[in-house]
Parts: C-alpha cells; sequence; structure tokens
C-alpha cells in the first residue's frame, strides 16, 4: 500500500504472483480479482479489506459490486458470506526510507523494482530512486485460525514490502514483498500496484484528510475490532473468535447544494469461518454488530457540532464500549 504518515486511502489496482527462476514458469499478467482498500490513520493504525468482485474482470476497483447490475444497490445492503472475503486485517503499520541495494548491468544501475536506468552511485546518494521499506502488523487477521489458548489470539505475523513510485505515474506504487499465495499455502513473491482515491471528490472542504479510529478490545468477550474513517470512506473489522464481521461506508452526495450527504453502506461480510452449523456461542451471545451510533456518531466525530476528544467512549445497545483513539481534520 502507498507509503503514507498522512491519513490515507490505498485502493488496489492489480495483484500477481512471481514463480521462482528455477520452475520454468512464465509470471502471470498483474490482475485484480478483489476490490481492496486499505485506510490508514496518521500513527499508522490499519484496516485493510479484500473482498472478491462480483465480476473479477470489472475495472473499477473500488466497489465489489457490478454497476451495470440492476440491482447492485440491494445488493450492497445484504451480507456476504465469508467465502466472499480474501483478506481482513486490522494493524499498525509503518514506512521507512531508504536506499535501494543496486546492482549494475554495462553503465546502468539495475533497481530492485527491476528498471534498469542510467545512473551512478552519486545519483543514489542524492535520492534519485528513493523506495520505501513497509512493515504491517496484524492486530487482527482473517486467515488466522482463532485459538482460545493462544496468547496472540487471531495475531499473525507482521509481513513487510518495499515500494517504489512508478515512473510512468508517480501517484501509483509498487510494492514487492514475499508473503502466503493462498491457493498454493507457499510463501511467493508478489506484485502489487496502489493508487489513492482519485474520485474523491465529492466529499466537503478537509473530507480527503478527515480521520477517526474506533476500537474495541474486550478480552472477557474475545471481541476485538477496530473502525477507521479517512476521507469519504469507512471500514470496520470485528472478530469474536472464529465470527467475523466487516463493513464498508462510503461518503455519498457532499458536492453540491442539491445533493442529500449521507453514509451509505457499500459492502458488508460477515459469518462463522467453518460454516454457520458451526458456531459456538452461548445462548446469551448475540450476532456480532457494529453500535448504531456508528453514522451519526462515531465515523462523523470532529464534525462541526459533533466534537469529540481521543479517549471518549460510545456503548452499544449490546454493551460493547468503543473507545476513539485518533480524531483529527
Amino acid at each position: 500500500m502507498a507509503p503514507e504518515r498522512e491519513a490515507d486511502v490505498s485502493i488496489r489496482h492489480s495483484i500477481r504472483w512471481l514463480s521462482s527462476s528455477s520452475s520454468g514458469t512464465d509470471n502471470p499478467p498483474p490482475s485484480e480479482p478483489t476490490s481492496t482498500i486499505v485506510l490508514t490513520s496518521p500513527s499508522g493504525r490499519f484496516v485493510d479489506l479484500r473482498i472478491l468482485k462480483q465480476d473479477p474482470s470489472s475495472t473499477d476497483h473500488a466497489s465489489v459490486f457490478s454497476q451495470t447490475e440492476p440491482k447492485a444497490e440491494e445488493a450492497k445492503s445484504k451480507t456476504l458470506p465469508v467465502s466472499r472475503l480474501d483478506w481482513a486485517i486490522a494493524g499498525t503499520s509503518t514506512h521507512t526510507p531508504t536506499r535501494p541495494t543496486i546492482g549494475y548491468y554495462g553503465q546502468k544501475l539495475i533497481l530492485p523494482d527491476g528498471r534498469t536506468v542510467n545512473g551512478s552511485v552519486a545519483d543514489l546518494k542524492k535520492g534519485k530512486y528513493p523506495y520505501v521499506r513497509g512493515r504491517w502488523t496484524h492486530w487482527v487477521d482473517s486467515r488466522v485460525v482463532y485459538s482460545a489458548d493462544s496468547k496472540n489470539g487471531d495475531e499473525a505475523p507482521a509481513d513487510e514490502g518495499d515500494m517504489y513510485r512508478m515512473p510512468e505515474d508517480q501517484r501509483l506504487t509498487l510494492e514487492k514483498g514475499r508473503m502466503v499465495n493462498p491457493k498454493t499455502g507457499r510463501e511467493e513473491e508478489y506484485e502489487e500496484v496502489w493508487g489513492p482515491d482519485d474520485d474523491d471528490e465529492e466529499g466537503e472542504e478537509g473530507s480527503q484528510s478527515r480521520c477517526v479510529v474506533w476500537e474495541i478490545d474486550d478480552e472477557a468477550g474475545s471481541k476485538k475490532g477496530r473502525i477507521v474513517r479517512v476521507g469519504r470512506w469507512t471500514q470496520g473489522i470485528l472478530r469474536r473468535g472464529d465470527e467475523l464481521l466487516c463493513e464498508r461506508w462510503k461518503l455519498m452526495g457532499a458536492g453540491g447544494e442539491d445533493k442529500e450527504r449521507r453514509w451509505k453502506l457499500d459492502a458488508r461480510v460477515g459469518g462463522y469461518f467453518g460454516g454457520e452449523e458451526g458456531r459456538k456461542l452461548d445462548d446469551k451471545d448475540e450476532t456480532l454488530a457494529f453500535p448504531e451510533a456508528l453514522v451519526d456518531m462515531m465515523i462523523t466525530a470532529g464534525e462541526p457540532g459533533k466534537e469529540r476528544k481521543v479517549g471518549d467512549t460510545v456503548k452499544g445497545s449490546n454493551g460493547d464500549v468503543w473507545t476513539l483513539m485518533e480524531c483529527g481534520p
């Protein structure tokens, strides 16, 4: 995902897995079967939702549903099964600017992203070809099987990748690294291309940088969750054991006086890993849900007339207590 120290919206444009040189297999072309959006706060708290698209060939990477479907809006209000979830993560990211280790080919430099360019070591010292090392810790990870006996529950080891600005489009970022390919179960090299939210023209002045973060960490109830708003996007993840709920919201109609400014549910994924028949909840437990005040009080915190301070709490009707961790313009 794109480097950030300000609140950041990163939308993935493509991913591809790179075969080892010894396998003799050609690398596949980049593709994007998911709608992947990562919202990151200035402190590095992020929520990363990767939901399989209704139409994998769609070039609208910010939408789960095909806009050509007449019932697309109706579908958004329905809860998708967890089988439609590629990955959901809440964690913390850090980005460290650094200088690439290079190789030489003739009189040219071979950069870590594979580019061969005219240059010298002096160019590197001047910062001409910088890149960023990113590291992401996973506080909540949908791919980790929950274990009540584990101290870390559903946390996973941190992953790392190197990020470079694309020379043909400086707004795009190429991320290269290694992680487990869910299709093969093996750790493999990958390439991802990330971009900003170029279509954010509907928000009110300053909305692109508005950031709000809420969290719940209820050890007694085995619940962990985070809600992050950046600009016109909000994403939330909530987990209890092997039950998961993810939601994505979008701010609509804020650009003109004749438009109604409202938050609209863009996608919801929820359920139990292993099937509903495997639910292991006490009779007193309710299905996971975000607070009723999600839109009216939580993600609008800090807006005029809705001032809040870090440490404030909101209690849902089910007793869940969410704490405001970050709130800024």
